[in-house]
């Protein structure tokens, strides 16, 4: 689970509803009407963007960007390490034995065990990564779009409440309730969008970048063992990949 991003919203919640209460009732800022807008609008005008399995594939993707942890870099490179010593001291078979959590690196392992060609399991792990970096792309997409729609909502809430203020000034009962939705909507469309899809966009497109990382480091590392390479080139190449200097340091 991504801490980050559940503190930065539950904090972010806790603030402006502290703020309302200090304000006022808390009451008086609920308005489902207002919500039905710019929630509905906002994912009715996203789904129509993109095709349906996408669409709720990106939200899944989303989700997962703060229900999964995602590994480092250090702990795949430590891994993969691992792997390759005892690939050096016993042989690549006796990595059929060894439990890998990561899907990627345990796929690129069962290869190697299996005597895939070198040139077959780059070709097979270079699509891999092209398909996560694809769903991780749709998720951007989704969640960014969501972003973008609950402002815009939110003004057309806004301007439905104008129009029904305009239309009855000679009843001064229903002017409250549309001076409410003209107002709440464009504060639920904000907050929905800044203080949720927008961030989530942006962690979705920094994990995007972690597990592009963790793809290529464990490409590199799964033919380095298949090929002998020594353990201590392979960190090598592996530091090089995330930006490190041989001796470890940033």
């Amino acid at each position: 689970m991504d801490l980050a991003t559940i503190l930065g919203a539950v904090l972010g919640t806790i603030t402006v509803v502290i703020c309302m209460i200090l304000s006022g009732s808390l009451l008086m800022y609920w308005d489902l009407m207002s919500l039905a807008i710019v929630l509905g609008g906002a994912i009715c005008a996203t789904m129509m963007r993109w095709p349906l399995d996408v669409f709720l594939g990106g939200l899944k993707v989303g989700l997962n960007a703060i229900l999964v942890k995602v590994d480092s870099s250090d702990e795949i490179i430590a891994l993969i390490l691992d792997l390759a010593g005892k690939a050096r001291k016993e042989s690549i078979l006796a990595l059929e034995r060894e439990v890998i959590e990561n899907p990627l690196l345990a796929k690129g392992v069962r290869l190697a065990v299996d005597g895939a060609a070198p040139e077959a399991i780059e070709e097979i792990l270079t699509d891999d990564i092209r398909a996560i970096k694809k769903r991780v792309s749709h998720g951007v997409g989704v969640y960014d779009d969501l972003g973008e729609s609950c402002p815009a909502f939110g003004m057309i809430g806004t301007v439905i409440g104008l129009i029904v203020i305009m239309a009855n000034l000679a009843d001064p009962s229903k002017i409250g309730p549309g001076l409410a939705v003209a107002l709440i909507t464009t504060l639920y469309g904000a907050m929905i969008a800044n203080m949720f899809f927008t961030p989530i966009a942006k962690k979705l497109k920094f994990r995007g970048g972690e597990e592009a990382t963790n793809g290529l480091l464990i490409k590199t590392g799964v033919l380095g063992i298949l090929n002998g390479v020594n353990p201590a080139l392979i960190k090598e190449r592996l530091d090089t990949i995330v930006g490190k200097e041989s001796s470890g340091g940033e």
